[in-house]
């Protein structure tokens, strides 16, 4: 009778055990399906995202206006995560390299905005603030100290996800 026992107690032990470790197992799995499917979701957004610089002036020394086009199959949004780098000489020839925060107030020195955003040269009705496929964006940046005269400058624009567009601008 006492080895039927712990015989029972062994079976139970070794079943409870082996239940634990499938468990183990599965959780594991899942765990890597889903980090594998977020990876694939992130890649396909990055395979259908296109920015594509349109122009790049400066109505002033101190100010720096591109259009950027959306060329891509993803809308973009979330401006306060996007990176814009200018890389230029000022008046005095010395060269910069500033990163500029984007702000949605007033515009200050070393500052970015989004001055419009346009679908077919008119102004934007459907979700607005979103930079939606085949739409136009215009941003605007303050730089100081001044970009100097006859200099050719660099622009960098970078989205959350990764996707950068650069373009260059003179005065």
């Amino acid at each position: 009778m006492e080895t039927v026992i712990v015989s029972l107690i062994c079976i139970a032990l070794i079943v409870f055990g082996g239940m634990t470790m499938a468990q183990g197992f599965m959780t594991s799995v899942d765990a890597s399906t889903t980090g594998l499917e977020e990876m694939g979701q992130r890649d396909e957004t990055l395979i259908r995202t296109l920015l594509t610089p349109f122009s790049a002036t400066q109505p002033s020394a101190d100010k720096v206006e591109i259009i950027l086009d959306n060329d891509g199959q993803t809308k973009l949004a979330d401006f306060d995560k996007w990176d814009l780098i200018a890389h230029y000489y000022d008046g005095t020839g010395t060269y910069h390299i500033k990163w500029l925060p984007y702000t949605d107030g007033t515009l200050d020195d070393n500052e970015w905005e989004i001055a419009w955003i346009h679908l077919n040269g008119g102004a934007e009705l459907f979700e607005p603030n979103v930079l939606n496929p085949g739409e136009q964006m215009m941003i605007r940046a303050q730089l100081n100290p001044p970009v100097g005269a006859n200099t050719t400058n660099l622009a960098v624009v970078a989205t959350p996800s990764g996707i950068t567009c650069s373009t260059y601008f003179s005065p």
